[in-house]
């Protein structure tokens, strides 16, 4: 895991993954915001937003995100149809 985000409890992480994941409309400063108001430090909401550019062109297989598992990343390949290593 991150080692920066490690420390995030489930439900927070989640909220992070999932905002990275589908928030096409907010700017990095208001993300950056939303993430510190829901629990994060600076520090933590941060290195989270430096993952936003891989979790909006990609897809992933719970717990084989570039947050939770960065050795074994497995990512949706649309041509295959099959979640493959990144």
């Amino acid at each position: 895991m991150d080692t920066i985000l490690a420390s995030l409890p489930e439900p927070l992480l989640f909220l992070v993954e999932d905002c990275l994941s589908n928030d096409e409309d907010s700017t990095d400063e208001e993300l950056l915001d939303y993430f510190v108001s829901n629990g994060l430090c600076d520090a933590q909401a941060r290195q989270a937003l430096s993952y936003r550019e891989q979790y909006l062109l990609n897809i992933y297989l719970n717990d084989f995100t570039p947050i939770r598992n960065p050795g074994e990343i497995l990512r949706f390949d649309p041509h295959s149809c099959q979640f493959e290593p990144d």
